[in-house]
């Protein structure tokens, strides 16, 4: 059994670590309004309006972005049993200060999985990886599109950037471990 897996709002709550660094920056912002996680709707995270996207963007760089950076619950739970019976891979896009980091923060968290980064200078999705056959877990509608996986899911809530995927759909790790129950408790 081989997975591929998606590391932003897949396996780590990547939308409210970056809500948790903005409502600290901004406090005190005379046009600031505290922002929960699930109010942000938008890939761009428009709802955090004092700050410019270049700024959000630079939350990707810093290491307190992956200091605060917490589970999908029973996503580390159900990738180690998943460990235990094949290969998991993380493939995660973005810029190369922000694969490195998320290399190292997989390496010390998650050391029973391997690590691709997909630089966004090179590649526009995942495209590249030959998962075929495989099971591939991802947020965008666009990477499960373009995958060659035998099997790809959705994960998490529905988004402007994977409404339109018709395709198999997982709202949380939970539903993962029971659809793969029986391959997972062996």
């Amino acid at each position: 059994m081989k997975l591929y897996c998606d590391f932003d709002g897949v396996i780590v709550d990547t939308i409210a670590a970056i809500c948790d660094l903005y409502n600290e920056d901004f406090k005190y912002y005379s046009d600031y309004k505290y922002i929960l996680p699930e109010q942000v709707k938008t890939w761009d995270f428009e709802e955090l309006d004092c700050a410019s996207r270049e700024y959000i963007n630079t939350y990707f760089n810093q290491q307190r972005f992956f200091d605060r950076l917490k589970f999908m619950p029973q996503a580390y739970e159900t990738l180690r049993k998943f460990a235990l019976k094949g290969e998991v891979i993380i493939v995660s896009s973005g810029y190369s200060p922000n694969l490195r980091a998320k290399e190292e923060w997989c390496k010390e968290h998650l050391p029973f999985c391997q690590f691709i980064g997909v630089n966004l200078k090179k590649y526009k999705d995942k495209s590249h990886i030959n998962m075929n056959g495989d099971l591939f877990i991802d947020d965008s509608a666009h990477n499960l599109k373009t995958s060659n996986a035998e099997t790809k899911i959705c994960f998490g809530e529905i988004y402007p950037w994977n409404k339109e995927w018709n395709g198999k759909h997982c709202w949380d790790w939970n539903m993962i471990h029971q659809i793969y129950k029986a391959e997972l408790e062996d």
